[in-house]
């Protein structure tokens, strides 16, 4: 393994807080036409990165934000829950997470922090890429070969294609 391997890297979320953001992304991930990936490992990776770049403050606080989350449902749940998020099934963590992305407050910033953390670092992963048909680098390329040809156009009409000099 090399020093760029991300198994080498220090991670900052232990295995609770990874159990946790799983069921998150079990949750709230799309599924079917292209969406299926084989990238949730990968994602973790990425959320884990990202909050280990957040100021202190969050670091410590996502962390202890996923495990209200996770030990909530016998005070949040609708109906209550005697169980874990991790634990419930699929539509049910969607219901409990929704919830928390409604409730305002805390629990919301919470749970639009956690779905926009995961939804970023997923919609950027080149296999969700590709499946969507997005090729970012192409396009950039495309609009810088874009923009040379209208100023090759430009400075081919002279100075009267529309700038203004000192004199006018």
């Amino acid at each position: 393994m090399t020093a760029g391997d991300p198994a080498d890297q220090p991670r900052l979320l232990g295995r609770g807080s990874e159990r946790i953001l799983r069921a998150c992304m079990t949750a709230i991930r799309p599924r079917g036409s292209g969406f299926d990936q084989p990238v949730d490992d990968d994602v973790l990776l990425g959320v884990d990165r990202y909050l280990s770049s957040l100021p202190p403050l969050l670091r410590v606080g996502m962390p202890l934000g996923m495990r209200l989350l996770e030990y909530g449902p016998p005070l949040f749940a609708k109906p209550r829950r005697w169980t874990t998020f991790s634990r419930l099934p699929r539509e049910e963590q969607l219901a409990y997470f929704s919830g928390w992305l409604h409730a305002g407050g805390l629990r919301g910033n919470l749970a639009l922090g956690l779905r926009t953390v995961i939804y970023l670092v997923f919609y950027q992963h080149p296999q969700v890429l590709a499946s969507l048909g997005v090729d970012w680098e192409g396009r950039a390329r495309d609009l810088v070969q874009e923009r040379a040809a209208l100023l090759a156009q430009r400075a081919q009409a002279g100075p009267a294609s529309g700038r203004r000099g000192d004199d006018a």
